[in-house]
């Protein structure tokens, strides 16, 4: 398997590792506009590669992508504290269009996994610049949200993440939202778990509040070092294993729903996103989700006045 990632800074740079570490790639391309960095980036991976998995690691041009059965889009301006990701909208918008028209040119049969911020708008941007199907386009959505959601309750359930299926969805932002209504731990409606607890202590603080650290842990991070970049990075090299080995995996990746790009449920397999899932949602999470679609939306139209000129 042959994966490109464009943009080598911190997060592309933890993206490459997480592929280094799952050694699931075959070969793997770095491109960034600083050339110099991409190459000691690639350099260093294939040091590294020494101790899991004999693979091709260089940097490259954009006509290096050719044959990518996958390319990682993480290139753009990074998220300043106090700047939400839909602020970055207008400022990303021109560098993922450039970056669309070269994959559409080099590697038309790729399948496209987006990270750039903000996360729904420029996987939007890609999809409408590609031409590519809607199932060879999604983004990282909130998959790293939906994680961090499972992580917490774990911590206050004493139970395994693994044994808990909540959802995050929507915008990968302040309109996010938590899908209480059909969240479960080992298969058990998430409050009757809690009623049932033997723990000394409550088992699950407010979901609220919960909700609201999962909500600002990306703001957090930025606070105290600058960037977010681990989680993501796990997140991305759990998708491309899932496509690698055609697991057919549910995420929250953000992918075309309602004419526009967002969060869901998604399964995916070797040729990116099968179809998805369709989860109950009780009419305040589904009006909390109506204006998550609206948020999205409204930027679309700012995006496509701006590189479409519509």
């Amino acid at each position: 398997m042959k994966v490109s990632i464009i943009g080598i800074g911190k997060v592309g740079s933890s993206v490459a590792f997480s592929l280094l570490n799952k050694a699931i790639t075959d070969e793997l391309v770095l491109i960034d506009r600083n050339k110099i960095l991409a190459e000691g980036e690639a350099l260093d991976l294939l040091h590294a590669s020494a101790f899991h998995k004999r693979m091709v690691i260089r940097s490259g041009e954009y006509e290096d992508i050719q044959g990518s059965d996958i390319i990682i889009v993480t290139a753009g301006a990074a998220q300043k504290i106090g700047e939400t990701r839909l602020d970055l909208a207008l400022k990303n918008a021109q560098i993922i269009k450039e970056i669309s028209e070269n994959i559409k040119k080099y590697a038309p049969n790729s399948i496209v996994i987006n990270i750039t911020n903000p996360v729904d708008v420029m996987s939007y941007v890609v999809w409408k610049v590609t031409g590519f199907d809607s199932n060879r386009v999604f983004g990282t959505g909130t998959i790293l949200d939906t994680a961090r959601l499972r992580a917490l309750i774990g911590s206050s359930c004493g139970v395994s993440p693994m044994s808990i299926h909540a959802y995050i969805i929507g915008e990968h932002g302040d309109s996010e939202l938590a899908v209480w209504s059909s969240a479960m731990i080992g298969g058990v409606p998430i409050n009757k778990f809690c009623e049932k607890c033997p723990l000394d202590q409550n088992c699950i603080r407010d979901l609220d509040e919960i909700f609201e650290e999962v909500k600002n842990s990306a703001y957090t991070i930025i606070e105290k070092k600058g960037a977010t970049n681990y989680g993501i990075a796990a997140a991305t090299a759990a998708l491309v294993d899932t496509i690698a080995k055609n697991e057919g995996r549910v995420y929250t990746t953000t992918v075309l729903l309602d004419d526009l790009y967002i969060g869901y449920p998604t399964i995916i397999n070797k040729d990116g996103v099968e179809r998805v899932v369709n989860i109950s949602l009780s009419e305040e999470e589904n009006e909390k989700f109506e204006i998550s679609k609206n948020i999205i939306r409204e930027y679309i139209k700012k995006i496509e006045s701006q590189i479409f000129g519509g």
